[in-house]
């Protein structure tokens, strides 16, 4: 979406693009806000939240909240994503996405518990009770703010992530993530540590799309996108490796520089 001449609000670019989408990504809440079904005002509160596959918000619900009669009957909702830091909190970014909501069912809610389920493993004590439920936010249009004097108006195609066959992936996905997080720990460290730029931890993937990888450990959670997308899913292993390539080269040179010999010297591994 682009900006008219009156308008305040900055060109979108790819960079725009990414780091939006990486916010979306990253993120694990927001606030949702709804419109009120009993008293036509509107309500806020939060959610956790993972994403499905083509970037699209998940967050369970119970029916024992106040907010299920808005989301059955309206189903408009907004959801604002954002971790401030140091200083004022407006200065930092944020984005609001506006959509709707919708009961996800069958297989598709099968993929997506498991989704969710690998981004909040804790949510396992209470995400097959009775009333709880999961959803997906429809990403309809984003306002994002990066700081003071940068705005942008997203709409679904730039947050959305496209795949040339789903299916295909869906079928892939979940023992790719099993694989690499069971018998590749140190190539999934070394994709944090080295191409994100994290701290040393326990990380795993919890996410694989086309566009990037998902990582955590703890509370920290990463993005990595590749630079450019894949277009099956028969392309990703190669990529993995590939990026586990890098990811080596890029620790032995900072062991290099570390140890202050040169890269062709004995004792570096």
């Amino acid at each position: 979406m682009q900006p008219n001449k009156e308008s305040l609000l900055q060109a979108v670019d790819d960079a725009v693009r990414m780091a939006a989408r990486t916010l979306v990504r990253t993120a694990r809440h927001g606030a949702l806000a709804l419109v009120d079904a009993m008293e036509y005002g509107p309500s806020v509160s939060r959610v956790g939240l993972a994403t499905d596959t083509d970037g699209m918000p998940l967050f369970p619900n119970s029916s024992l909240s106040g907010r299920i009669e808005a989301m059955t009957r309206d189903g408009r909702a907004a959801l604002l994503l954002g971790e401030p830091g140091r200083g004022d909190p407006l200065a930092h970014p944020r984005l609001s996405l506006t959509g709707t909501v919708r009961r996800l069912a069958g297989e598709t809610h099968a993929r997506c518990r498991r989704r969710y389920l690998e981004r909040h493993p804790k949510a396992s004590l209470y995400i097959d009770f009775p009333d709880f439920s999961l959803w997906r936010f429809e990403i309809a249009s984003a306002a994002y703010v990066q700081g003071f004097g940068k705005a942008y108006a997203l709409d679904r195609a730039d947050l959305e992530t496209r795949c040339a066959d789903w299916p295909e992936w869906h079928a892939m996905e979940a023992g790719a993530i099993a694989h690499m997080n069971l018998d590749h720990r140190d190539a999934t460290r070394l994709y944090a540590t080295r191409l994100c730029g994290a701290d040393d931890g326990d990380w795993r993937i919890t996410g694989l799309d086309p566009e990037g990888i998902d990582l955590a450990s703890g509370d920290d959670h990463r993005r990595y996108t590749y630079p450019a997308p894949l277009a099956r899913a028969e392309e990703l292993r190669p990529r993995l490796i590939e990026l586990a390539g890098e990811a080596r080269q890029q620790a032995a040179m900072d062991r290099v520089r570390h140890s202050g010999h040169s890269e062709n010297e004995p004792g570096i591994p």
